[in-house]
């Protein structure tokens, strides 16, 4: 069953200081470490914004109160050759056993012109601070080569669940456009893989997603309209029509609206994962289409 404050969450923006702005976007989640917040961001070469995805790298960055942040640095960088050569971005990780893995997106060189194939894969540091090194089974999970994630699986989070490592991507196919995309399910006994997809996938439609746990289940940002009225990132990028929830789920498969909250892209971070006002995030915002983008926070408040 739903946890009832969840239907009276509210969206108040706090601002921050420093955070990354012009060609910077899709926020990770939030991590705490030996008395800061640790955060990573995609950053696109200036004068670049969104070509698609040449020459992207991950940077990071840190905060003692999650409001004023240090000058993000790099972290992960394209590789020389293959899979991930082109760009990097998309950065979410996750502590296990002392370690902390780094579950990103790759794009060859080749996709500046075919936009075709993005992957996943993974870079491991002993620290939040890094160096994140390359796990040498890279990628972990890519396309399918048929249906609704023919073209890419990327944007991915993992979490352990029942003693199963559960990995949420996004797919897409020719015929979609970034307002189609949709989320899907892989499963495995390590969190290296290998991953095999959920059969009933896709779950929900979704983009520049955020999933974490919450209580008995699992709380999720969409980063899409709800229905088929209005668009996040076709046309106007700050299109009125339609709206956005906050979504929950039992099992992370069946998921249900609990309240309106916007949302273009967001990084989480989880609280005591029992009172949502314990959560908070940052999200990109934009002051003019894709161009002029930026990252502010947000906090979970709970309306009287």
């Amino acid at each position: 069953m739903m946890p009832e404050e969840l239907k009276k969450a509210r969206q108040v923006f706090t601002g921050t200081t420093n955070l990354p702005s012009d060609n910077n976007h899709d926020p990770s989640n939030i991590l705490y470490f030996e008395g800061k917040y640790y955060l990573w961001v995609t950053q696109h070469m200036h004068g670049k914004p969104f070509e698609h995805f040449r020459d992207c790298k991950i940077v990071g960055t840190a905060s003692v109160d999650g409001i004023n942040w240090e000058d993000p640095i790099d972290v992960l960088l394209p590789s020389e050759d293959g899979w991930d050569s082109g760009g990097v971005l998309t950065a979410n990780v996750m502590m296990w056993q002392e370690k902390y893995y780094m579950f990103y997106t790759g794009v060859d060189k080749q996709y500046a012109d075919s936009h075709f194939d993005r992957y996943c894969g993974i870079a491991v540091a002993n620290t939040p601070k890094g160096p994140f090194i390359r796990y040498e089974g890279n990628p972990i999970i890519g396309p399918s080569g048929a249906g609704w994630d023919q073209d890419s699986a990327d944007d991915i989070t993992v979490f352990e669940h029942n003693g199963k490592f559960h990995l949420y991507y996004k797919g897409s196919n020719p015929g979609y456009s970034s307002d189609d995309t949709q989320i899907g399910l892989a499963v495995s006994d390590s969190i290296t893989g290998p991953y095999k997809r959920y059969e009933g996938n896709p779950i929900i439609k979704g983009h520049a997603f955020a999933i974490w746990k919450y209580k008995h289940g699992f709380l999720f940002l969409s980063g899409l309209k709800d229905g088929a009225e209005g668009l996040i990132y076709g046309g106007n990028w700050d299109d009125p029509k339609g709206t956005q929830s906050l979504y929950w789920s039992e099992d992370g498969i069946r998921f249900e609206a609990c309240c309106l909250f916007t949302n273009r892209a967001a990084g989480i971070f989880e609280g005591n994962g029992h009172d949502i006002a314990t959560c908070w995030g940052v999200t990109v915002k934009t002051k003019n289409t894709c161009f002029g983008r930026y990252i502010e926070r947000f906090d979970f408040v709970l309306e009287e």
